[in-house]
């Protein structure tokens, strides 16, 4: 045989390798290579009933127990504690309580495949119902009494008499293929002396057809092992099907917490939503400013710090009047002149106090008087020399500002401190368009961290601000840790109203696409997007006006979870 002829061999050995490996990575479990791939399915049988009251899903395990997920039907809300009793085909089956909402029961009726009809008597409190089901049970399930491990599934395989089949081929071709490549003596065609072989050749690399004729038997245990492997792989998992849908297990909504609401259409006020901002309230804060320029000293005790809480009046700094040399030397001409002039009128005072009797008592206190005058002249003007003014705070409350730094020199109406009641605070928003706002009915805020604020309008302003009315609002309850400066949405309500549905504002999601949907839950484990038309309402819900149908079951916790299944 040619070395083309068994290098041709060979590749079609690899192309026989090659496709049997893909043939049975596609022909698995539940369809053969030649079908379309079906929608996407739960991994293990199930089944699911529901009335008014209760929702039950009914989940045949791979150790041929029927694991039981109760909730309530109209908030998804997990029952605990509640007695189950069940039948299956008529036939009384024990239920137990598995783990926190969750039932197991072991009918020996799943042993054989077929529908089962089942029969749940549920009792929460003072609550009854009877649902009623019915489970298909394959035949792979009824085969099944207890969890596959490695060694049941190598068991399984060995087996197979194809496995065996293919093994023996697989074998005999590779033993045919190295046979074919192994090197042959030729005969000595001149040479008398045969040529000392290269060391490179003794230890170079294998051919190619025997490397890859190793490489065949490998390739058809792995098309062989692959369907074990992709059986055992979990199934039972969170997905988005074809249609757009979600499913989402009931183990995983208990994970995610998912909780509905039934839609019931009402009418809510029509609502505005503007941006703002917390302010504090001037009534009850303050701003600290340096009367004149100098330098500052801290008090006793030192500068307050940022947060601390302080009292109208209470020093915060002093200053120092800084002076230039120029003025210094005025200020030090003047207290020489004013010392001269006091010694004087101190002479003259002590010289008519010793006249007593001879001068009248109008000249000694009219001289006393004037030295008086004096000296409180030059007690002024030494204090602009070398005395500090005390900063006092201008309102109670808690210091949001402190620029002060001892030795610092500021200029005069130089803002040093700030003073805000943590417990009085305003919004202030503004308007571009002033018809949505002419009537306010009530309003509320949304901090962007989600928090709900409640508000009363104080006021508008008659003058624009950027084009735009500005808006006051007092919060009536503010919540501890709110700080000046905060952005928040602010949902204005006017006299109109409008018929919808009312949802909380989480349950309002963004698609992939950028429109607001919500979940719709038809099935105990399916979920539908549907595309909806949605106004605020306050910081909490909002109106859907279009896209969603009354006596829905809508998810109104964890729909931003349930959008990120893929």
């Amino acid at each position: 045989m040619t070395s083309r002829s068994l290098r041709a061999l060979t590749y079609v050995g690899l192309l026989l390798g090659a496709l049997l490996l893909f043939r049975q990575a596609l022909a698995h479990e539940g369809h053969s290579h030649g079908d379309e791939p079906p929608p996407p399915a739960a991994a293990a049988p199930r089944a699911e009933a529901h009335s008014d009251l209760f929702e039950l899903v009914a989940v045949l395990g791979t150790d041929a127990r029927l694991w039981i997920y109760l909730d309530r039907h109209a908030s998804n809300e997990p029952i605990d504690g509640a007695t189950l009793a069940m039948s299956v085909d008529g036939q009384e089956v024990a239920v137990e309580r598995a783990g926190e909402a969750v039932y197991v029961a072991s009918p020996p009726a799943f042993a054989t495949p077929g529908p089962r009809n089942l029969l749940f008597t549920i009792t929460a409190g003072e609550e009854m119902d009877l649902l009623p089901a019915t489970l298909e049970v394959p035949a792979v399930a009824a085969g099944v009494a207890a969890p596959h491990g490695i060694a049941e599934d190598a068991a399984a395989l060995l087996r197979n008499p194809l496995v065996w089949g293919f093994a023996g081929v697989s074998l005999l071709l590779g033993l045919l293929l190295g046979r074919l490549a192994s090197p042959r003596r030729l005969p000595a065609l001149v040479e008398e002396e045969p040529a000392p072989a290269p060391a490179a050749a003794k230890h170079g690399p294998t051919p190619l057809p025997k490397r890859a004729a190793a490489l065949v038997p490998a390739l058809l245990l792995v098309g062989l092992l692959l369907p074990t492997a992709a059986s055992a792989q979990p199934m039972d998992a969170p997905r988005r099907q074809p249609d757009g849908s979600v499913f989402v297990p009931k183990p995983t909504q208990r994970l995610l917490g998912v909780r509905t609401v039934m839609a019931e259409r009402a009418e809510a006020p029509v609502a505005v939503q503007i941006v703002g901002q917390v302010i504090a309230d001037p009534n009850a804060s303050g701003r600290v400013q340096s009367p004149q320029a100098g330098r500052i000293e801290p008090p006793e005790g030192g500068f307050p710090t940022l947060g601390s809480r302080v009292e109208r009046g209470q020093v915060l700094a002093w200053i120092i009047p800084v002076l230039a040399a120029q003025e210094r030397s005025g200020v030090q001409a003047s207290l020489a002149e004013l010392d001269a002039q006091i010694a004087i009128a101190q002479a003259r005072v002590q010289r008519l106090s010793g006249l007593a009797g001879s001068v009248s008592a109008r000249e000694i206190s009219e001289a006393r008087a004037e030295l008086d005058g004096l000296r409180q002249r030059r007690a002024a003007v030494e204090s602009g020399l070398n005395g500090r003014e005390a900063v006092r705070a201008s309102a109670s409350g808690v210091l949001s500002v402190v620029n002060a730094v001892a030795g610092q020199i500021v200029d005069a109406r130089e803002p040093l401190f700030e003073v805000v009641d943590p417990a009085r605070l305003w919004i202030e928003a503004v308007a571009f368009d002033a018809a949505l706002v002419a009537e306010i009915a009530g309003a509320s805020a949304v901090t962007t961290g989600g928090q709900p604020l409640a508000l009363s309008f104080i006021g508008r302003g008659l003058a624009l601000r950027q084009q735009a009315v500005p808006l006051q609002f007092r919060i009536e309850q503010v919540p501890p840790g709110l700080s000046v400066g905060t952005p928040v949405t602010v949902t204005v309500q006017t006299p109109r109203r409008a018929g919808g549905i009312v949802l909380p504002s989480e349950a309002v999601v963004r698609s992939p696409e950028g429109s607001q949907i919500v979940f719709e839950m038809p099935g105990a484990e399916r979920f539908v997007p549907r595309p909806v038309r949605v106004q605020p309402l306050d910081g909490r819900t909002v109106l859907v006006t279009a896209g969603l149908d009354r006596g829905a079951r809508v998810v109104t916790q964890a729909a931003g979870l349930i959008a990120q299944v893929r």
